[in-house]
């Protein structure tokens, strides 16, 4: 163990005292607080807080300056002291206004809302509703802004925040202008209208207007009602069909279903329930309500007779006839077709053709017609003309046609009737017809094929026949056969397997 000192007495001297700074021994995070004397805190004078309450009063006028389209600093008189415009277009806005009544500067029916909006803003010291004001511009024009007033609650000055309404009026402007031409509109329709039904009224022939897919009457002027003894509200909504005579119901919708897939007008005999003569009822066709409609007038005043019947009857026929009918102009435009024209080229509606040249349809176009009209031109009759049609999917007819022509008043008229032979049975001929066979074949491309090509198949039927020849003299011996013929044997043999002659003995 370590000796211990012995204890001092009291009239020893005693050791110094070691004394610690406390700055030696603080950490670096333990730094002695910053002190203050009094002497450091002076009062601020009294500039400072009159900038101080300056600048507190300033910053909501600024405020109103940065958020505001237009703003406008007026005293209690009512005059403009100071203007700020936040307009991109019109930065400069209200400069011209300073030192100005706020009145004077807006439009005549804007100063009664200023002078409400005044009293309002002193009386209740918050700020105004917001109030339509038309300013009036140096080159008179008008320009709205949207005005709230705002009380200073330090003193009188009254602050005017502006939002522009340019926008906002121009699109106004728009929507009046589209409400009027809208009115407009409404009003020629119904002047329209109006001249309508009474010209349509005043129609004396009985006239009505048919749903094109029920056959609902839709419309019906006052000489159908007469004609059928039916007010309108009974007309309207009724079908036609039952307005129509049983035997007259077939021919009534032939001629509906001609309009409707051609879009010509078109026509029939037909009788009604209450009367025992037939009527010519002309067809038109229209569009109504984006639906398709027809337009009925029925002929009063000419009567068919018995011949009338005839031709109803004849019209009929035709339609029926299985053999193409075509009835064309001078230039050849198809003016009336029968159903089975279309069937042969391969349409599904005779309309169709109607207003097309027949050339269209011709193999030989301009040339078989030409071929047509110069023989009716000078003998009036065309007989079994030999030709082909094309359909136009491009498939080939064989076909004849026969052609009359019709004198007219103004310039005659042809009418064509076509067979197809497509289907007509070939007469077999005799096996020692060969070569009169292949030149009725060559006799037919006459008019079909160009004359380089018809001369080719001429000379390929040629060298045929002369190999065919060759090999029955020489019994099928094709080595004696070349030599006839003053070929080599390879030649021979590539000729045969282009003719097809080597398929078998030639007996």
């Amino acid at each position: 163990m370590a000796a211990q000192a012995p204890p001092s007495s009291p009239n020893s001297p005693q050791p110094a005292r070691q004394t610690w700074s406390r700055v030696t021994h603080r950490r670096p995070w333990q730094q002695p607080r910053s002190t203050f004397s009094a002497d450091a805190i002076r009062p601020v004078p009294k500039s400072s807080n009159k900038a101080r309450q300056a600048q507190a009063q300033q910053a909501p006028s600024d405020l109103f300056k940065a958020a505001a389209d237009l703003y406008l600093d007026i005293d209690s008189s009512g005059v403009i002291r100071q203007a700020s415009s936040g307009l991109q277009d019109l930065p400069a806005m209200g400069q011209d206004w300073i030192g100005r009544n706020w009145l004077d500067t807006v439009t005549s029916e804007s100063r009664v809302k200023i002078q409400e909006m005044l009293t309002e803003a002193k009386q209740t010291g918050r700020p105004t509703r917001w109030r339509h004001i038309n300013h009036v511009l140096k080159d008179q024009t008008e320009f709205p802004v949207l005005y709230s007033l705002v009380q200073s609650p330090t003193d009188d000055r009254l602050t005017a925040i502006g939002r522009d309404l340019r926008a906002m009026a121009s699109l106004q402007s728009r929507l009046l202008q589209a409400q009027q031409m809208l009115e407009q509109d409404y009003l020629r329709m119904r002047s329209i209208e109006n001249q309508y039904r009474t010209l349509f009224d005043l129609i004396r022939d009985p006239i009505l207007m048919i749903e094109g897919r029920h056959g609902r009457i839709l419309e019906s002027n006052k000489a159908s009602q007469t004609f059928f003894g039916l007010s309108g509200g009974q007309l309207l909504d009724k079908k036609l069909e039952t307005l129509v005579s049983a035997p007259s119901l077939g021919a009534f919708n032939q001629v509906l279903r001609e309009v409707d897939g051609s879009g010509r007008s078109g026509q029939a005999s037909l009788r009604f329930g209450q009367h025992k003569q037939k009527s010519t009822v002309h067809v038109a066709h229209l569009r109504h309500e984006n639906e398709t409609a027809f337009l009925l007038r029925i002929d009063t005043h000419s009567q068919p007779n018995g011949q009338g019947v005839d031709h109803h009857l004849l019209q009929e026929t035709l339609s029926l006839m299985t053999d193409g009918l075509v009835i064309t102009d001078r230039r050849g435009i198809i003016l009336h077709a029968n159903p089975a024209f279309a069937q042969i080229i391969h349409l599904p509606h005779h309309g169709q053709v109607l207003g097309e040249p027949i050339s269209r349809w011709l193999g030989r176009a301009n040339t078989d017609f030409q071929v047509l009209i110069n023989g009716l031109q000078q003998g009036g009759v065309v007989r079994l003309f030999s030709t082909q049609l094309v359909s136009d999917a491009g498939a080939a007819i064989p076909a004849e046609i026969s052609g009359i022509s019709l004198p007219q008043d103004k310039e005659p008229l042809f009418a064509f009737t076509i067979r197809d032979t497509g289907r007509r049975l070939q007469p077999q001929p005799a096996q020692a017809s060969g070569l009169g066979r292949s030149h009725e074949d060559l006799s037919d491309l006459v008019g079909r094929m160009p004359l380089k090509e018809i001369v080719g198949e001429t000379v390929d039927l040629i060298e045929k026949l002369c190999i065919e020849a060759a090999l029955k003299l020489t019994k099928n011996n094709r080595a004696s056969a070349a030599d006839m013929l003053g070929l080599s044997r390879q030649s021979l043999y590539v000729k045969m397997r282009r003719f097809g002659l080597d398929r078998g003995d030639l007996q």
